[in-house]
């Protein structure tokens, strides 16, 4: 995750963009900051080795080109306001239903898991999970999903093997009350993993490829 600091003189510099490319120079940039010149240059490396921006030194100074990487933080910023704004009880993400490895079973089957989402979500959830790959529209909302307050299940041990961490959101789904679990370690990126009282892919029918969209509810 990028520093806040950084990530302030990266909106700041990125205020000058123009066509994709900005020109400035340290000495400009510590004035109109009110920071040392040092600070202005020693934050224009750490973005460029963060792989945030690209750098061509040029006549008057540098000309800054910013990455696919910079543009993916500005979209989680915009998103995070878009959250914090939005007077709606809930948040809407969409995905595309896939087949997992098949450890939802097991994991969703083992009491340490389970004793403790019931408490929460006042379902005992059925031994498996929906997998959900967040579509492009969605994605940038993977950072505020994982940021979302939730209910934190710690690690615990059961039959001499140790289970990690996961967070557990409230949602709605097809019109069914169901939870995202999100576990602190995982296999995929930008996946959702959904947790039910029942099998809803044989409830619903539902096959790989399938888009579906889950409400993710705010915790009051």
């Amino acid at each position: 995750m990028i520093d806040p600091i950084i990530f302030n003189f990266l909106k700041n510099i990125s205020m000058r963009n123009n066509a994709g490319k900005m020109v400035v120079n340290t000495s400009s940039l510590s004035r109109e900051l009110k920071i040392s010149q040092q600070s202005a240059s020693r934050y224009l490396i750490i973005l460029e080795r963060e792989g945030y921006i690209s750098r061509k030194r040029i006549k008057n100074g540098e000309e800054i080109v910013l990455t696919e990487k910079a543009y993916d933080e500005f979209k989680k910023e915009l998103k995070t306001m878009e959250y914090i704004l939005n007077s709606s009880n809930e948040i809407k993400i969409e995905g595309i239903l896939f087949s997992g490895l098949g450890e939802g079973s097991y994991y969703m089957s083992r009491n340490g898991y389970v004793t403790k989402i019931k408490e929460f979500l006042n379902f005992i959830p059925f031994a498996g999970t929906l997998n959900l790959r967040l579509t492009d529209d969605s994605t940038s909302f993977n950072y505020v999903v994982n940021n979302l307050p939730g209910y934190s299940v710690d690690p615990f041990e059961e039959d001499g093997r140790k289970f990690g961490a996961i967070k557990v959101l409230r949602a709605k789904m097809l019109g069914e009350e169901v939870g995202i679990v999100l576990p602190e370690r995982t296999h995929y990126e930008r996946v959702v993993e959904i947790v039910s009282p029942s099998n809803l892919r044989k409830k619903f029918n539902l096959n790989d490829g399938d888009k579906l969209q889950v409400s993710i509810l705010k915790e009051k």
